[in-house]
């Protein structure tokens, strides 16, 4: 059965193919005919009859064909109504300008108008102006004339209240000197009690300090009287000796005898400088100290 049956599929294949080529082979034959209308128009439509897809071919290039032809009139349309916006534009533009014409014209005759009104304003303010400075000038004259007087008559009263106040500045002058003097005189006279008073108060510390530093001072035996150590110390207020408030400025040459003297002031210190005032005391902060084999000499 399939070997019998093989080689009518063949032929019916081979039928088929043939068949859509005539077919392919017709229909462009039937597309040169729509392209020459004037020939065999019967036989034509009886394709269309027999091929629904010519007819649908057909039928789309008439819709094409519908579609350009509305195109061409709305494009007809278009022109038209654009000519006819360009008249009415022409026109409107025609009329501006006949409008911007007029519109100068008249703004040109009112400026005329306007400046021969401010002309004649001007002129009328100038005559006003001119009046009006004739009077100012007038009246300033009289405030003037006024003025003088008023200003002479108010000089020679300053005149006589200036001499016035001299005569009482002076009598002031006179009366402040009168006090001052009297007051240098009292303050004079209290520093010099004060000052006698605090010599006197430094004189005897020093006195007290000379003593209190003889009572500690041991010589050094046979050494030789022209030696001389001098000493630079430095006091609190308190009368303590500072940090390192011992200096020997001027050496001796004898070691010993240095030392003796710097031993005597640290054995005497603290020193009484609290029965001082404040002010005395200042004189103690940094003192010189001579040491002689035969005495001390502050």
């Amino acid at each position: 059965m399939k070997a019998s049956s093989l080689p009518i599929s063949v032929t019916l294949a081979l039928l088929m193919h043939a068949l859509v080529l005539v077919l392919l082979v017709w229909q462009g034959a039937n597309t040169r005919t729509l392209k020459q209308p004037t020939q065999q128009p019967i036989i034509q439509a009886t394709m269309m009859a027999k091929d629904p897809a010519l007819a649908r071919r057909e039928k789309a290039q008439q819709e094409i064909k519908k579609r350009q032809q509305q195109e061409e009139a709305k494009k007809r349309e278009a022109q038209q109504k654009a000519a006819e916006q360009k008249r009415l534009a022409a026109e409107r533009e025609a009329a501006e300008q006949k409008r911007l014409v007029e519109a100068q014209k008249k703004a040109q005759a009112e400026r005329e108008a306007a400046a021969k009104k401010k002309a004649a304003e001007k002129q009328q303010a100038e005559q006003q102006k001119q009046l009006q400075l004739k009077r100012k000038k007038e009246e300033e004259q009289k405030k003037k004339t006024a003025a003088e007087k008023q200003r002479a008559e108010e000089e020679a009263i300053k005149r006589r209240v200036e001499a016035r106040r001299e005569q009482e500045a002076a009598k002031q002058r006179a009366e402040e000197q009168r006090l001052w003097e009297e007051s240098e005189r009292i303050r004079a006279q209290r520093v010099a009690e004060q000052a006698a008073i605090d010599a006197e108060a430094i004189a005897s510390m020093e006195s007290v300090m000379f003593d209190m530093i003889s009572s500690q001072w041991i010589r050094p035996p046979g050494v030789d009287s022209e030696l001389e150590t001098t000493l630079e110390v430095a006091l609190l207020g308190t009368g303590e000796l500072a940090n390192g408030g011992i200096k020997i400025i001027k050496t001796s040459g004898n070691s010993a005898f240095d030392r003796s003297a710097v031993q005597a002031v640290e054995k005497a210190a603290p020193f009484p400088l609290l029965r001082l005032e404040p002010r005395q005391r200042d004189k103690f902060r940094q003192l010189i100290f001579v040491f002689t084999p035969e005495d001390l000499a502050p």
